[in-house]
């Protein structure tokens, strides 16, 4: 347990104590009258005294619970301190003899963990964070290690012991927890030694001018690696492109009539030599800059067909598609051919759509998606409701399904929210178009979709992970196709 779970604790049985202390005055007044009174006589100023104290009892009792409710030492997130008792027991152990350090411990990228697994899962990571971080320092001896949380992902940690000592512990701590609840972690740490006459926030205001200086020192030397190595990394992008070094994970989606998976969304990193595996936010703007899209979307398609024919109907598969690529004819026609020759049916390939503004010739665009609709091929508006031109869209071109922004999972307890997300699944049903939610991260935000009438829902509570190329085609492969 926690050290600030078993104050937590103890805080809890003091006010308990108090709020009994009023009862048990009130039955030792009645004993007094009943003793006094031998027989039971009671006037009206008895009447007014037994009136008072009982309204008194009951006032100060319902007093104790509000304040048991609202004040605690806890946070009620993580089971850490909360910043007001952070500080005060920070005070308390500081104040005896002995050094003690304090320690600034940060979860660097809990903006993208939430951005890409979801708040809740964000949320529960800081949670198994806090815990593992304390029984690791209990293992090490440290038995009443003061963890409190201070914002966001930012921990204040008071430990017994000289700061030297303190962050070689957190050293090894972070050495050994890189990967926390199946998520990669970074940590930022900094740490220093208790002064005197040194208050506690001006200590905490000196940790974080520390970790601000480690990232402008490190942001600094990031740019200039990048003016350094922007031309080797461009060459090594296009050379993995070239070698079509696209490493696929696919995202399952779960059709909310049948309850089964019948779609995946396909993402991709590529493989590079010098720069190892890259996430889309690495290579895409070079892909962008160097008029690659044709080129990486070829390669992509060809991945995706490859994997595709091992794998049997109904899996249906959607990826984003360049709309530069889309608008070019000998793309259109490549990709014809590319799925011809791989044997993969048309209507098993949902290509996505997105942008940032509505092109202004949309009558060409249209032309050119019927084309590929004709023969099978489906399309779907990604991050519908977002900042792009996915509205006009839905408006003019042939769209077979749209994907909402993130905005309207993670937003849906706002009314305006919920009422605009369910006048759009109205239309698109009118529409025959189909519709998916992605960050559906629990039973209730599943079942909440589902009763609303959207059509895929996509997130932690239908699969944890998403599934490489092995994987799929391992769980849904076709055997002729296998061998």
């Amino acid at each position: 347990m926690l050290y600030s779970e078993i104050a937590e604790r103890s805080r809890r049985f003091r006010l308990a104590l108090r709020m009994g202390i009023p009862i048990l005055l009130l039955i030792a007044v009645v004993i007094f009258y009943i003793v006094r009174h031998r027989h039971i006589e009671i006037a009206g100023i008895d009447i007014a005294i037994f009136a008072l104290i009982l309204f008194i009892s009951i006032y100060f009792l319902f007093f104790l619970i509000n304040l048991g409710q609202s004040e605690t030492v806890t946070d009620r997130m993580t089971g850490a301190f909360n910043r007001k008792h952070l500080i005060t027991a920070l005070k308390e152990r500081m104040s005896e003899n002995g050094p003690y350090s304090v320690i600034l411990f940060r979860i660097d990228n809990l903006p993208f963990i939430n951005d890409h697994y979801g708040i809740d899962r964000g949320d529960r990571l800081l949670r198994v964070f806090v815990h593992l971080f304390d029984g690791y320092l209990k293992m090490q001896g440290v038995k009443e290690a003061v963890i409190g949380r201070y914002h966001g992902g930012d921990f204040i940690v008071g430990m017994p012991m000289e700061a030297e000592k303190s962050l070689a512990l957190v050293d090894s701590f972070v050495s050994t927890y890189r990967e926390i609840d199946g998520i990669t972690v970074e940590y930022k740490y900094a740490g220093v030694e208790k002064m005197e006459n040194t208050d506690i926030p001006s200590l905490i205001t000196y940790l974080y001018d520390t970790l601000s200086q480690q990232k402008s020192q490190a942001d600094k030397r990031k740019r200039e690696e990048k003016r350094l190595d922007i031309n080797r990394l461009e060459e090594d992008i296009v050379e993995a492109i070239e070698a079509g070094r696209l490493r696929l994970h696919y995202i399952p989606s779960m059709n909310l009539q049948s309850g089964t998976v019948d779609l995946f969304e396909v993402g991709v990193r590529l493989e590079t030599r010098e720069n190892g595996i890259l996430p889309p936010k690495k290579f895409i703007p070079a892909v962008n800059r160097l008029g690659l899209e044709n080129r990486f979307d070829t390669a992509l398609f060809e991945a995706v067909c490859r994997d595709a024919k091992r794998v049997g109907p109904p899996i249906r598969f959607s990826f984003n598609i360049s709309p530069f690529s889309l608008r070019n004819e000998r793309f259109v026609q490549s990709v014809k051919e590319i799925a011809g020759q791989e044997g993969v049916p048309f209507e098993r390939l949902i290509l996505e759509l997105y942008e940032n503004r509505a092109v202004k010739d949309v009558s060409r665009y249209r032309l050119i998606l019927e084309e590929l609709r004709s023969l099978g091929f489906g399309f779907a508006l990604d991050n519908f409701g977002g900042s792009n031109a996915s509205f006009e869209y839905v408006k003019s071109l042939p769209v077979d399904m749209v994907q909402f922004d993130r905005e309207f999972t993670i937003s849906y307890n706002n009314p305006r929210i919920a009422a605009l997300m369910k006048g759009y699944i109205t239309a698109f049903r009118s529409m025959g178009v189909q519709t998916l939610v992605k960050w559906v991260d629990s039973e209730e935000a599943y079942r909440r979709f589902k009763q609303l009438g959207v059509d895929y829902a996509q997130g932690f509570f239908i699969s944890n992970r998403p599934y490489d190329s092995e994987t799929l085609i391992k769980k849904y492969g076709v055997k002729d196709a296998i061998r």
